[in-house]
């Protein structure tokens, strides 16, 4: 079930590529709107944005229905896990066009520094999820014991509560920004290829991640269930220090759009300093959390004595990779707020394939190493990534971009 979950999630992640570019690149405009004093083009933005997401969301969710099944096969899954898989898509893929609606939201509260609402509708999605999880995976209560698909369930429940939530904030004065009935109309095709303009390098850098990860899946699933399980399980525990820098990222793209925008290149700077420097922190704690409590974080996941050991080796080296991984996604924040993101996109598609997956191949299978091979690729390509994007940004072109 573990390894099921794993590689479903490889399927809606595609979707998700989409909408994390609309997300970014209304959150960039509305962050130089809002610094601009512009509030009515930053609710115009707005508006596009979220109208024009859940337009695309739900052609790609019924498109996914009809794909993610060769989908698996394709990553050389096994047919009964492939049964699996489907079993839990079936209701899982219904939560895209919900998912959309809430990260678009998101990313228009974040334009304008309110992050407090959506990390509280976070918060109350995962509460949600938890609770169905638990009545509904094993049949708590009386409810049905629906196991795998229980899951998917108490994800469908959860961001559909999220995304009304979500909807309510940005129509009201909690979100910073309010929508009203002056803002709504239909597609502005000018403003959304502001959008798009901004936000498509960052779906493209996404997708290239996504479509390259489903080759790594590919490699990975020819090492046995045991190494999959390592694997998923290794990047759901490695997720601990994964929302703390995603947090920081978004908070460098909006603080540094709105800085930008109100044409104050110091305040910019400042940030960009308080930023790295509490990021550091805690990225030297994750470091050492990951390398030598990986035994402890796993066991937390799973009874599986060989899953465990063979997961904490994985956490010993992104321990070792954390500080540059982090780092790099930080920076990305602050290009994607200036509005640089095709750089951003050159990077990941870089890292990816012709660092990771050529290595992965090289150190994985031609060489024997088998998934600790695939997981020194994973390290190597994080630190080219992290001198890349280092190397861009010292280059000082962010500060003068127009969006």
């Amino acid at each position: 079930a573990i390894a099921a979950v794993g590689l479903s999630s490889r399927v809606t992640q595609i979707s998700w590529a989409l909408f994390f570019g609309i997300s970014t690149g209304v959150t960039v405009l509305v962050a130089r709107f809002y610094g601009a004093g512009d509030m009515e083009t930053a609710r115009k933005i707005s508006y596009q944005g979220l109208l024009s997401a859940v337009i695309l969301i739900a052609f790609m969710t019924v498109i996914s229905f009809w794909i993610a099944e060769p989908f698996l096969y394709m990553m050389n899954v096994e047919a009964e896990l492939v049964e699996i898989c489907m079993e839990y898509l079936q209701i899982a893929l219904w939560t895209l066009p919900f998912m959309a609606m809430i990260q678009i939201s998101a990313g228009i509260m974040r334009g304008v520094s309110n992050t407090r609402v959506p990390m509280l509708i976070s918060l109350v999605i995962n509460i949600i999820n938890v609770i169905v999880c638990w009545l509904f995976i094993y049949g708590n209560l009386g409810m049905p014991a629906m196991g795998i698909r229980g899951a998917a369930l108490a994800m469908l429940v959860s961001q559909i509560v999220g995304s009304v939530i979500a909807l309510w904030a940005i129509f009201s004065e909690i979100s910073g920004i309010k929508l009203g009935k002056e803002d709504l109309g239909p597609l502005n095709f000018s403003e959304i290829k502001r959008i798009f303009r901004i936000g498509l390098p960052s779906s493209a850098g996404d997708l290239f991640w996504q479509i390259a990860s489903i080759v790594m899946t590919s490699v990975i699933v020819t090492f046995g269930t045991v190494a999959l399980a390592a694997h998923n399980l290794g990047l759901q525990a490695e997720g601990i220090s994964y929302m703390p820098a995603a947090g920081l990222s978004l908070a460098a793209t909006a603080f540094v759009g709105q800085s930008l925008g109100a044409k104050n290149l110091n305040l910019a700077r400042r940030y960009i300093q308080e930023i790295f420097f509490w990021g550091m922190i805690f990225f030297i704690f994750a470091s050492f959390l990951l390398m030598f409590g990986g035994k402890w974080i796993m066991s937390l996941l799973t009874n599986d004595i060989e899953v465990i050991n063979l997961g904490a080796k994985y956490l010993f080296l992104m321990g070792i990779a954390q500080i540059p991984l982090e780092m790099a996604g930080v920076i990305n924040g602050v290009l994607r707020g200036a509005g640089d993101t095709k750089w951003v996109m050159y990077i990941q598609a870089i890292g990816m394939w012709l660092f990771r997956i050529p290595l992965s191949y090289i150190l994985g299978i031609t060489m024997g190493f088998g998934i600790m091979g695939v997981w020194w690729a994973m390290t190597i390509d994080l630190f080219v990534r992290f001198f890349l994007v280092a190397w861009r940004y010292n280059q000082g072109k962010w500060k003068t971009m127009e969006v």
